[in-house]
């Protein structure tokens, strides 16, 4: 069930709760056949009903049965349309973006009190200290998505969140913007934010 879906500077994106039965999805997908080879080969039905909705969605955005494929180090693209893409899901939450021509990244998360154990492996000491120092769960899923999303838009020269990411100080609000830096780069990323009770969601579009 689509719970929305919107435009923002020229990317598409849509969230999607997940209730459907996995033979719902698969009528609702309508270039089921070329996946179901793919699609077969998993082995639960929480996957296998991810994995459906994420096609259909992204269907949805670009009104295109598209075919989403996978490159080496496991980043989502679509074979048969242009577009740039990034997937997330998170419990019964699925998130997805497109942008006809700029990278974009995409993180959605359902908030649990296991964020308090590890922010500290993904904030540096500075961000910790501009984060409540670890109090608030909100902010701190937010940063968490916010690197997940850029890590999805850079790569690998991403992938120590801790030392080359920085979020900086944002105020918490139903939804809103943030900025953060690339520190090996010094490139600056703008990011959007949504926060619901379920699940907090971010997604960047990267400035060119």
């Amino acid at each position: 069930m689509i719970f929305e879906q919107f435009t923002s500077n020229n990317a598409n994106i849509l969230i999607w709760e997940l209730t459907e039965s996995i033979d719902e999805l698969i009528v609702d997908l309508k270039n089921f056949e070329f996946y179901k080879k793919e699609f077969l080969e998993i082995r639960t039905d929480k996957r296998r009903r991810e994995f459906l909705c994420v096609r259909i969605a992204m269907n949805k955005l670009t009104n295109y049965e598209c075919i989403i494929s996978y490159d080496e180090f496991g980043k989502p693209f679509l074979l048969n349309k242009y577009f740039e893409i990034s997937v997330t899901h998170s419990g019964k939450w699925i998130a997805v973006i497109c942008h006809p021509t700029q990278k974009v990244g995409i993180d959605i998360e359902c908030p649990s009190q296991k964020i308090q154990k590890i922010y500290k492996r993904f904030l540096s000491q500075i961000e910790q200290k501009e984060l409540s120092n670890g109090q608030n769960l909100q902010q701190l899923y937010l940063a968490w998505s916010a690197k997940e999303a850029l890590f999805k838009i850079i790569g690998n020269e991403a992938i120590d969140f801790a030392k080359q990411l920085r979020i900086f100080p944002f105020k918490l609000e139903n939804k809103g913007q943030f900025e953060a830096v690339h520190l090996p780069t010094n490139s600056i990323y703008n990011l959007d934010y949504l926060s619901f009770a379920d699940f907090n969601l971010v997604y960047c579009i990267e400035n060119k």
